[in-house]
């Protein structure tokens, strides 16, 4: 199996499992509306999708820039993420 189809597929299912943790984040928001839990699936959002920021910069651009940006985007969203999930249970 080529590493790129391995990638891809890891991507998907990293993304259909957040988007699942996410739904389920908001269903528990709809029942207690406290704020906090709305910033912590914030949070959980921006950190999924730079996970999977760089995996799908590597499937429409084959060039080192390209990757090289994407990795260094990646781990800033994956920083603020935190960052949020942090405020978020300060703030709670």
């Amino acid at each position: 199996m080529d590493i790129s189809v391995l990638n891809s597929c890891l991507a998907i299912i990293t993304l259909v499992l957040g988007a699942a943790l996410i739904v389920y984040m908001y269903q528990a928001y709809k029942l207690v509306k406290q704020q906090s839990i709305l910033l912590l699936m914030y949070g959980v959002f921006i950190i999924i999708i730079g996970i999977v920021l760089p995996d799908i910069v590597a499937l429409f651009f084959q060039e080192t820039f390209a990757w090289f940006w994407a990795e260094i985007f990646s781990r800033c969203l994956a920083i603020i993420g935190i960052c949020v999930i942090i405020y978020s249970i300060l703030r709670g």
